[in-house]
């Protein structure tokens, strides 16, 4: 079901009423709020076309499951609870169990019919609920509105929140208090513009993406009584724990979805987005009709009103030589030959946020995945798909031969395996492909071929130094692109910051692409290995994997 765009003042348009056995009369659309059959009340937010339960799901609800349908859970925590508590200890697999039951017993009594159902809210549902203009706005989104995504709080800007603002660990946060120990009865703290309890502490609630897969790990929203760190607490923040975990901690609340009512909801929201997608499309062929000036095009959009002056002049730039010469185009990104006059350059440092940002505006693209941590436009960009990364590079390749900064034999792409191999400094791998080539040298590592001496030190890479005894780096999450120490060839990060995709396809999966390189979240030794391949679905983006480009000068 689509998360719309024009739904703020929408969803009051839907004004037929329930009938008296709890499900919608036949043709008619139901109202923007329900009470189950269990005592929950749902409530509709602007941004998404569900009704979202005002609590966390509660203990006595969770036990009238069980008891019904013997669903095999024994999970007890350690301190006490009544009824009206929310349930902890459930697991990804308990949460949807739940929810299918719960529509199953409602359809039975028929209190819902096959258009209706319970489930759990998707992550982008859930950033409508918690407020987040991401989830809101959508095709209005500002940069304005992206930056207080990422610094808001379900209660707003303030840290520390006032007291009894929700249930957290308050021994933790300087001078605030909420009067519980563990967790609270649901409803216990204020709510939500919409009526809802709780999207912030607690527990931590499971969501689950609309396109269902087999994974290994799932994401939780909204905190809980045990933290208090300012990151984990903020809107925006997703928590990524396996799908398996039972904790204190974890618990999860429904939706309600009702297809009339989403398509209600579409009709009455068609003329909005007709005219928002209009306004897009002049928008595109305004900048294609910029683009075809070429070097004024440049000139204009990079250094002009508003514009990023660090970006060099394109009319001062040096078109790239054929003999391979470290070349700088018209973002500023600087390509470094692989080979001696060889045909590949390599950039020095990854993509940044930046240039991403700077490729998305220009083609009217959002950045869905992009993490909440990233701060600043020199940081690498993550959170990009293979096929965004590949886009990225086509449209590069476009840019820059209109400007004849290229020849029109040139394009950008990302590099081949064993081209990433000798960027990182390993020669003369052995192997078919990346498969066989897999960890097939256990000395080599990007910043030394020392293998007694694996540990990187200080500035060498960004990794997860607090799992790795004996070494630090200076960031939590991302750092700057060139940041660290260059190897050999005057490249960047090839062995930590953000892992970054390959050109390649994996030998056994056709949609998956290879990943080379450790990332702000690696310390495994082996993994860290120059040689280690890993590899993923080509729409994947994750929160450490990010690309690196190379130019092809004879490329067709």
């Amino acid at each position: 079901m689509p998360v719309l765009s024009a739904l703020p003042l929408l969803w009051a348009a839907c004004v037929s009423v329930y009938g008296q056995d709890g499900a919608a009369p036949e043709g008619t659309v139901p109202t923007d709020s329900r009470v189950s059959s269990l005592g929950t009340r749902f409530v509709g937010v602007p941004g998404t076309t569900v009704l979202f339960a005002i609590w966390e799901t509660r203990l006595s609800e969770w036990n009238e499951f069980l008891r019904q349908k013997k669903h095999p859970w024994t999970y007890q925590p350690h301190f006490k609870q009544t009824p009206e508590h929310p349930v902890v200890g459930v697991n990804l697999q308990d949460a949807v169990a739940f929810c299918n039951w719960l529509t199953e017993s409602e359809r039975e009594k028929r209190l819902i019919d096959g258009s209706q159902s319970y489930r759990l809210p998707t992550p982008e549902e859930w950033d409508s609920a918690v407020g987040l203009a991401r989830g809101r706005k959508k095709l209005s989104l500002s940069a304005e509105d992206r930056l207080l995504d990422d610094r808001v709080y379900p209660w707003g800007q303030d840290w520390p929140p006032a007291s009894k603002t929700a249930n957290l660990a308050d021994a933790e946060i300087p001078n605030y208090s909420d009067g519980y120990a563990y967790t609270a009865p649901v409803g216990s703290f204020p709510p939500s513009k919409e009526g809802i309890y709780d999207l912030s502490g607690n527990v931590w609630e499971w969501t689950q993406p609309m396109e269902i897969r087999a994974q290994p790990t799932g994401i939780l929203r909204g905190g809980s009584w045990a933290y208090f760190r300012p990151e984990c607490l903020a809107s925006s923040y997703q928590y990524v724990v396996p799908v398996d975990l039972r904790a204190p901690t974890t618990g999860f609340r429904c939706v309600f979805e009702d297809k009339r009512r989403t398509a209600s909801l579409l009709a009455a929201s068609d003329a909005e987005k007709k005219q928002a997608v209009e306004e897009r499309m002049k928008e595109m062929a305004a900048s294609r009709k910029v683009d075809a000036n070429a070097v004024e095009a440049l000139r204009k959009k990079m250094q002009g009103k508003g514009g990023d002056d660090t970006l060099p002049d394109p009319t001062t730039l040096r078109p790239a030589a054929a003999d391979g010469s470290t070349f700088v185009n018209a973002l500023g990104m600087r390509f470094v030959p692989l080979q001696e006059k060889g045909a590949i350059l390599v950039c020095a440092t990854e993509t940044s946020v930046r240039d991403v940002e700077t490729w998305m505006n220009d083609t009217g693209r959002s950045w869905s995945q992009k993490p909440s941590f990233l701060l600043g436009n020199n940081h690498p960009a993550a959170g990009i798909s293979w096929e965004d990364a590949t886009a990225f590079c086509a449209w590069l390749t476009e840019r820059d031969r209109a400007s004849k900064l290229i020849p029109t034999t040139a394009s950008y792409r990302l590099p081949r395996d064993l081209e990433w191999s000798l960027a990182a400094g390993l020669k003369d791998e052995k192997g078919a492909d990346p498969a066989e080539r897999n960890l097939g040298d256990k000395t080599h590592y990007p910043w030394t071929p020392k293998p007694d001496d694996w540990k990187p030190t200080m500035l060498a890479a960004n990794l997860d130094a607090t799992k790795i005894p004996g070494t630090s780096d200076s960031y939590s999450y991302t750092a700057p692109v060139d940041s660290s120490r260059t190897n050999a060839l005057g490249l960047y990060e090839m062995g930590g910051n953000v892992s970054e995709w390959c050109e390649d396809a994996w030998p056994s999966a056709p949609e998956e692409r290879v990943i080379r390189g450790g990332s702000w979240l690696s310390y495994d030794k082996d993994a860290l290995l120059t040689s280690a391949r890993a590899h993923a679905l080509k729409n994947a983006a994750r929160a450490d994997l990010g690309f690196r480009c190379v130019l092809d000068l004879g490329a067709p």
